[in-house]
């Protein structure tokens, strides 16, 4: 009969919920690092902002032609951008170096059209090849001219993603030539 004594009691008074102190430390803990997670979050994405707005402004364009390097600014009307000869040399043989790498990858792209385009069998094609980098060193994008059809395109372009310079490069974009020869 006590045993249902108890059981009456307990339940007329107000239910009393406390937490375990170690789950209240895990839980004040927990939300401290989430207010910091948000703080941190807040404040790369500020500094995305700010660098991608840098790069837009500072970019230029290299052209290799051989062992002449024109440099010009980033679009058509904006003033000339002041740069180092020596960065812009150094950039653009470090450029030269990664489409060198990529040389065995680009012809097996050709070699792919080859077998779509039969014009393309006996030609030689001079390819223009313009890659964009941030001041990171981190690939941007890339065109390539002439186009040699969808196959080609869609193979070159996976391999120009896979491109980086050194992060101290000025954010450029390189313009070279590559010759694709039938094997």
């Amino acid at each position: 009969m006590s045993g249902l004594a108890l059981a009456v009691v307990a339940c007329k008074g107000e239910t009393v919920v406390k937490i375990d102190p170690t789950t209240q430390t895990a839980l004040d803990n927990c939300k401290k690092d989430f207010e910091e997670q948000k703080k941190l979050i807040a404040t790369l994405q500020e500094q995305n902002t700010q660098l991608q707005t840098k790069q837009t402004t500072a970019e230029i364009v290299v052209t290799i032609e051989g062992n002449a390097l024109t440099v010009r600014p980033g679009k058509p009307g904006e003033p000339p951008r002041p740069i180092d000869d020596k960065a812009a040399a150094t950039a653009s043989k470090e450029f030269l170096d990664v489409v060198r790498k990529s040389r065995g990858a680009i012809q097996k792209c050709y070699e792919q059209a080859l077998k779509k385009t039969t014009g393309l069998q006996s030609k030689t094609v001079t390819l223009t090849v313009s890659a964009s980098f941030s001041p990171q060193g981190a690939y941007k994008n890339s065109s390539f001219a002439p186009s040699l059809g969808d196959t080609f395109d869609t193979c070159i372009r996976s391999v120009a993603t896979k491109w980086v310079l050194p992060q101290n490069s000025p954010a450029m974009t390189f313009q070279a030539q590559v010759s694709l020869t039938p094997s």
